[in-house]
C-alpha cells in the first residue's frame, strides 16, 4: 500500500468517525435523562469543540442569545465543547502518528531497495 492510498484510507475512516459521532447527540442525551436545554447545548458545543479540535467536517455552533440566558444550555454547551474538542484532538494526533509511521516505513522500504 502506498503512502497516498494509506493517507486516503485514513482520511476516509476518520471522516466516518467524525460524521457518526454527534449525529444524534441531543436525542441520546435526552434518553439518558438530561434536559432538552442541556442536551441541545451539549450537541451544539460538541460540534463547535470538534471544529476547534481540528475537524474539517464540523463548524462552530452556538445560540448566543440562549447561551446568555439559559443556564442549562450554557452548561451543556460548555461540557460538550470541552469533551468533544479533546476527543477530536486525540483523533487528529492519532492520525498524524499513523501517517508519520507510514512515511517512516515507506522510507525504510525505499532505502532497503537501494541496497
Amino acid at each position: 500500500m502506498t503512502f497516498k492510498s494509506l493517507a486516503l484510507a485514513s482520511s476516509i475512516a476518520l471522516a466516518g468517525l467524525a460524521l457518526g459521532g454527534c449525529a444524534s447527540t441531543q436525542e441520546t442525551m435526552m434518553s439518558k435523562g438530561y434536559s432538552a436545554a442541556y442536551s441541545a447545548g451539549y450537541a451544539d458545543g460538541c460540534t463547535s469543540g470538534k471544529q476547534a479540535g481540528g475537524s474539517m467536517f464540523d463548524e462552530f455552533k452556538k445560540n448566543v442569545k440562549r447561551y446568555g440566558s439559559d443556564k442549562e444550555y450554557k452548561s451543556g454547551w460548555d461540557d460538550g465543547y470541552k469533551q468533544c474538542e479533546k476527543k477530536e484532538e486525540a483523533i487528529e494526533k492519532s492520525a498524524q502518528n499513523a501517517q508519520r509511521t507510514a512515511v517512516e516505513r515507506q522510507i525504510e522500504r525505499d532505502l532497503a531497495k537501494k541496497k
